[in-house]
């Protein structure tokens, strides 16, 4: 039994639509069982993930969606070892599923390699009582995923360009304390912090561009103060997946790092804005989740 949980409303819809209908008839043809639950509001998915994995025992379950929607099937997932995840991505921007190399805008043949069957264990971030997948991060990110829900016309990585354009234009700096590895706690202050399992945000940006899924290390990234007039310049080499020639990156290999202010802190964790606390603990889980690719 397959277990299809729909997001019709992330990407284009339309053309979402005909693609859609393609993988269930394949099933229907081929007399593949399954069952089909649409996701109607924000964290519906990670209800429906949690009502299927608490009334089984295990099986599979087929995400039809973007990031968040990954995001939120994975988080509501009870028993996560016993359950195997196919990803057949539909969203605007679809990182994690590029961290896969699961990148064909092909519905049916992303259904074909779920049902092949070749399952591969990855590693996921614990954000405290949350799982993150792909890139969790702070400052300008926060405020670029907040200009980017104001422009659902756009798609993909140019929505993203725009809206971290407006965000430059307003740039200011953003102040944290770090822990790396159980390490003493650090000021930061600067404009961009990310801690990534996968290498791309925004559709596509390769912010951290040799992390993997596969090798059991976390990578922090932090850009400290610009200077303002160099800020075009630094946008074009970020978006070739050049941040680390800035003078201003650290960058750091880790298992563990803590995030803190004496404010409540506003985390993106795949996409998904959270500011419920001061402090967020995030630590590698290795080979935590089973995806098929």
């Amino acid at each position: 039994m397959y277990y299809i949980i729909c997001n019709y409303f992330s990407g284009r819809k339309r053309k979402k639509l005909k693609k859609i209908a393609k993988i269930f008839q394949y099933l229907d043809e081929n007399k593949i069982p399954y069952l089909v639950y649409e996701t109607k509001y924000y964290k519906h998915p990670q209800e429906i993930a949690k009502k299927i994995t608490t009334s089984n025992e295990s099986g599979n379950i087929i995400i039809i969606g973007g990031d968040g929607t990954i995001n939120e099937v994975v988080n509501g997932i009870k028993d996560l070892d016993k359950w195997n995840i196919g990803i057949i991505p539909s969203g605007s921007g679809n990182d994690y599923a590029k961290a896969l190399n699961l990148i064909s805008k092909d519905y049916l043949y992303c259904l074909k390699k779920i049902l092949n069957g070749h399952v591969e264990k990855v590693d996921y971030i614990q954000v405290n009582n949350q799982r993150c997948l792909n890139v969790l991060g702070t400052g300008i990110d926060v405020e670029v995923l907040q200009n980017f829900e104001k422009h659902q016309k756009l798609k993909g990585k140019f929505r993203y360009l725009i809206s971290l354009l407006q965000a430059l234009l307003h740039i200011h700096w953003h102040e944290f304390d770090v822990s790396i590895d159980d390490g003493p706690f650090i000021h930061k202050k600067g404009f961009l912090i990310t801690l990534c399992n996968g290498s791309f945000i925004g559709g596509g940006i390769p912010i951290c561009p040799n992390a993997s899924l596969f090798d059991h290390k976390l990578e922090f990234v932090f850009v400290g103060q610009i200077k303002k007039v160099k800020i075009i310049n630094y946008l074009i080499k970020l978006l070739n997946g050049k941040v680390f020639s800035f003078k201003e990156t650290e960058h750091i290999y880790c298992q563990k790092a803590i995030f803190k202010q004496k404010e409540k802190l506003t985390l993106q964790i795949d996409g998904n804005i959270t500011n419920d606390c001061n402090e967020y603990i995030c630590e590698i889980i290795k080979e935590g989740l089973k995806v098929y690719r």
